[in-house]
């Protein structure tokens, strides 16, 4: 059994620059026993070895035997009991040879079985509270892939065609003849013992099953989890700190004449008490009105599928948008331009269908949000406006578009302020 050197040197430089935060995990070396037996009938009938011993007209099938598991892990702490690690593991052994007869015809072949997978570890504290205890008990599950290898440990001639040759080839030792690659999930029991803040004793139970050829595996491994910077603490509430109330006797100030909003007109004389600082008021003390215009320029891209005018649901929210600032500004138009890439069977069918591309969004504003007809137009380019090259199939996404421009203005009736600029 051989560990993936290039697996511990990427777990080594990822983790190099996050030793300095606290939470981040590691663990070198994963040791454990691989067992596959349940998968022996499935495996048989997914690989082949390209012969046929007993002339049974069946192809003889292989199935990987159980065997050690070396592994590596790199994790970051989520929560003081959660993690979230990205495993790399390596199997490798005995292939059985079973001919059509159901017999087995001993390990001829040895098959590499290498995962890659992405797990939660959550502790059961999660639903109990943080404790103090050194064990700590969690619950694993995740996903990733699983790829086998098969190859022949001595030279033989098929009689049947296989992945690595047809049939009558000779096949030298070490020719891999079958794989496969799948998509796995992880759940799995097990516990950390900590030794102190840096290190823990792991140790876990995981059933393995494999999506696409529908078979379970299970395995059992232990191993030594490194911490940098060491483990997460919970987050400890502190009360807030409550000043002592002290009774501070009011001041009170009799003068004539007091200007008390600071606008410059004196209380006597203010009609409208309470001004703001910053207002320009009139000789009364109320602020002066003053007229602003508040213009409106905004844009609106629509995408469609090839030969399409149909309205993707990902561009209503956008088209609501326009719809809502058309409603805030009444005097507002927006004019709308369709255009095609230049797939179709012709000029006029282009033109005729960035028209109704078009239409479609115009369509949308007026019947779905209320936008009055007459502040619509809509024009069609067909394919003589590309915003991209037309001889790629993303120039041409890009082309099949609706382009509109939306512009308007309102007035309002506004309070003068001291740093407002009049023309």
């Amino acid at each position: 059994m051989k560990l993936n050197k290039i697996a511990l040197a990427l777990f080594a430089v990822t983790a190099a620059p996050l030793a300095a935060n606290a939470g981040v995990t590691i663990s070198p070396v994963l040791l454990g026993y691989h067992y596959s037996e349940g998968a022996d009938d499935d495996q048989v009938d997914l690989f082949k070895a390209g012969a046929d011993v007993n002339s049974t007209g069946v192809q003889d099938g292989i199935y990987k035997e159980d065997d050690l598991y070396t592994g590596a892990a790199l994790g970051i702490e989520l929560t003081p009991s959660t993690q979230f690690q990205v495993e790399y593991g390596v199997s490798n052994a005995d292939g059985n040879v079973v001919n059509g007869n159901g017999n087995s015809l001993g390990s001829a072949f040895d098959v590499e079985q290498e995962m890659i997978s992405g797990n939660f570890l959550v502790g059961l504290e999660e639903f109990t509270g943080y404790t103090d205890n050194a064990f700590k008990p969690y619950m694993l599950i995740g996903a990733g892939q699983s790829k086998i290898k098969v190859e022949n440990k001595n030279a033989y001639t098929t009689t049947d065609a296989i992945k690595a040759a047809p049939a009558g080839s000779t096949l030298p030792a070490g020719t891999e003849v079958s794989e496969s690659k799948d998509t796995i999930g992880n759940l799995g029991l097990g516990a950390m013992y900590r030794i102190n803040d840096a290190l823990s004793l792991r140790g876990e139970a995981r059933a393995i099953h494999n999506f696409d050829n529908n078979w379970w595996e299970g395995m059992a491994l232990a191993g030594l989890e490194v911490v940098l910077g060491g483990h997460l603490k919970p987050t400890v509430a502190v009360p807030p700190v409550v000043e002592p109330d002290v009774y501070v006797p009011p001041v009170v100030v009799v003068e004539e004449d007091v200007d008390s909003d600071g606008d410059g007109v004196v209380d006597s004389l203010d009609a409208c008490p309470g001004t703001p600082m910053n207002v320009v008021v009139d000789e009364r003390g109320c602020p002066i009105p003053v007229d602003i215009t508040d213009e409106l320029k905004m844009e609106l891209r629509v995408f469609f599928d090839n030969d399409k005018s149909t309205i993707k649901s990902q561009y209503q929210p956008e088209i609501a948008k326009v719809a809502e600032k058309m409603r805030e500004y009444p005097n507002s138009t927006a004019r709308v331009e369709g255009h095609a890439s230049k797939t179709g069977p012709s000029a006029r069918y282009n033109q005729r269908l960035s028209e109704a591309r078009a239409v479609a969004v115009k369509s949308m504003l007026t019947n779905e949000f209320g936008i009055a007809p007459n502040r619509l137009s809509t024009v069609g380019y067909g394919y003589d406006r590309p915003i991209a090259d037309n001889d790629t199939e993303e120039g041409r996404a890009m082309n099949r578009r609706v382009y509109a421009i939306i512009t308007g203005d309102k007035t309002m009736t506004v309070e003068q302020t001291k740093d407002m600029v009049v023309q």
